[in-house]
Order: C-alpha cells, then sequence, then structure tokens
C-alpha cells in the first residue's frame, strides 16, 4: 500500500462524524463505553489491527474502551457473543454460515483476513508442487484445514481414500524430518519459521485451485445491529484504523504484541505481521471489504462437503451496512 493511499484511506476512516465520541465538553472526561471482543485464538500478530486499534487511542478517540479477550481451544466465540459476554468476536468465515442456517442470530460486520492463511508445505526435497502429488502421501490436516483440503482435492477429481490425513502439533522439527510430506500450515506461522530456520520448501496454495475461504471476520448480533448501530460504526471505524496502521506499519506491531502477550518475540511477531498483509490488504476494494460472490462460495462449497445440511439464505450472514457507512 501507498504513503498516499494509507493517508487517504486514513481520511476516508476519519470523516465520518462519531457518533459514539462525545463532543468536547468540559472537564471531566465523559466516561468511555465499554466494549468486549472476543478473540479466536491467543495473543499474537494474527490481531494486530486491534491491538494498532487500542494501542494509538482509536478506539478512545470514538469513545470506547475496549477489552480483548484472548482465545482458547474450549472457547465458544460465537456462545461468548450471543450470551453477552463479549459484544463482537472474531470467527472463521465458514463457522458463521452454518451458525446462521441453526438460528443463531448473529452477522459478519466485516472480514479481516480477506485470503485465507492456510496452506499446505512441503520441503523441496519431497517433489511436492501441486495438489495431484499429494496421492499416496500423509497429510497434516488440522482444525479447519480438513475443509480447505477436502474441497481442493475434490475440484481436482481426487477423493479423501487417496491420501491419509494426519494430526499433528505444529512443531517444526517434526515438519523437517520430512516423514509427513505434505503439511497443513498458515502462511504468517509455520511457513514463517521454516523459512526462518532456512529450509527450502514449496507451498500450494488453495487459492490457486479456486477455494476461496475468507478467514478471520468480525461479527455481531442481530440485536446489537438493530438496537445500537452507532456502537457497531464506531468499534469498526476505529479498528479498521487499526488495521490499515498495521499494514502500513509492520515492525511497529511487535512492541504492541508482546504488551498482550509478554512471552512473545516482538520481532518474530513483526514478521508474522509482514506475512499477513496479502492476507488483509489484497490490493482489491477497502480493508475489511466483504463480496457478495465470495459469501456465497463459501455457502456452495460447504453444501458439497455436506457440512452445511439446512437452509440458509447466505445473504443474511454478513451485512455490508457498516463498511458501506465507514467508507462512503
Amino acid at each position: 500500500m501507498s504513503t498516499l493511499r494509507f493517508f487517504a484511506i486514513l481520511l476516508i476512516l476519519t470523516a465520518v462524524t462519531s457518533a459514539c465520541a462525545s463532543a468536547p465538553t468540559a472537564t471531566p472526561t465523559p466516561a468511555l463505553t465499554p466494549v468486549t471482543l472476543q478473540l479466536k485464538f491467543v495473543h499474537g500478530a494474527q490481531f494486530a489491527g486491534f491491538y494498532a486499534a487500542a494501542e494509538n487511542g482509536y478506539y478512545r478517540n470514538e469513545g470506547l474502551d475496549v477489552a480483548l479477550l484472548p482465545g482458547a481451544v474450549e472457547i465458544d466465540v460465537l456462545k461468548t457473543v450471543l450470551d453477552g459476554k463479549a459484544q463482537f468476536g472474531v470467527i472463521g468465515a465458514v463457522d458463521l454460515i452454518p451458525a446462521r442456517a441453526d438460528g443463531r442470530p448473529v452477522s459478519a460486520i466485516s472480514t479481516v483476513y480477506r485470503r485465507n492463511p492456510n496452506i499446505f508445505i512441503s520441503l523441496t526435497s519431497a517433489g511436492v508442487t501441486r495438489p495431484q502429488d499429494f496421492v499416496g502421501k500423509k497429510i497434516r490436516s488440522v482444525s479447519d484445514m480438513p475443509l480447505i483440503l477436502h474441497s481442493m482435492m475434490g475440484r481436482l477429481g481426487i477423493r479423501p481414500d487417496q491420501y491419509t490425513e494426519v494430526n499433528l502439533p505444529t512443531d517444526l522439527a517434526l515438519f523437517a524430518t520430512g516423514e509427513v510430506p505434505v503439511w497443513g500450515a498458515y502462511t504468517n506461522v509455520l511457513l514463517v519459521a521454516a523459512r526462518q530456520a532456512g529450509l527450502q520448501v514449496n507451498v500450494i496454495y488453495p487459492d490457486d485451485y479456486g477455494v476461496h475461504f475468507y478467514a478471520d471476520t468480525i461479527f455481531t448480533t442481530d440485536d446489537m445491529i438493530a438496537k445500537n448501530p452507532d456502537l457497531v460504526v464506531c468499534f469498526l471505524r476505529a479498528t479498521l484504523k487499526g488495521w490499515t496502521y498495521a499494514v502500513e506499519n509492520p515492525a511497529a506491531i511487535g512492541p504492541m504484541v508482546v504488551k498482550y502477550m509478554p512471552t512473545g518475540d516482538p520481532a518474530l511477531e513483526a514478521v508474522k505481521m509482514t506475512a499477513s498483509i496479502p492476507l488483509v490488504n489484497t490490493g482489491e476494494d477497502h480493508i475489511g471489504w466483504m463480496k457478495p460472490e465470495i459469501w456465497a462460495g463459501m455457502e456452495k462449497t460447504l453444501r458439497e462437503q455436506d457440512v452445511l445440511t439446512k437452509f440458509v439464505d447466505v445473504t443474511q450472514v454478513y451485512t455490508m451496512q457498516f463498511l458501506k457507512e465507514i467508507y462512503k
């Protein structure tokens, strides 16, 4: 992103009059509105824009005091928001579609990772350069990777019984042995670690094979959207400013991350943020923007993979209302 475009985006984001921030008044300063955001995972550069919005005062300028709750395997992000323990949450976009089909009243308001970080990597010595080379091999596939793997392979006419999926931890030493030749990984985590260790790897991007899944997506409840739209605008506007800052200043993210994750390495977190830039700033539209055709494609893929069996109007899973208001 050019410096000129960066400042242009910041100008757009600040142009809309804040409905949350109080007008200047005499002291004492009005109390900030408390807001809680439930993250999908532990603290790290994955959530850089939220830290930037907090540390740079973007939330405060909107009259908000935002608490950022780390996620964990045992935390149900959807339930946390629906129970009112958090007003906003971050979750994979494909998780929102079946949730809506099950009658859970939640809607996406913006997507941070507009390209999915899920990739497949192998040591160059394994000679794996395309999905067709996965046939007959073991593949590390965990978390949300099986859906992407099955979708990609299915598009190529390759059945699940033509390869073997294994569950392995995120362990660079295990990957380096080559015993499991193909690893599902995140482009801004394990791939970063492998390259920093000097390993020569081949990378297969599911996006190149027609599998387009939004990843980290910000959502809230239908009730919040209906009853407090001004708060949603203020929270999202500050958040988008934070992500714009993170994209333009990845080196500044490391020190911010360690404020939330004291055991972190600021230099490594800055590298992870740099690796995340193409996921956030795709060169199309605005940061945080969503496309109807991507949502429709995800819904279609979920049906093809028998993950989604109930009817859902996918246009009700997300709303462009706030992005359109902010970006005008």
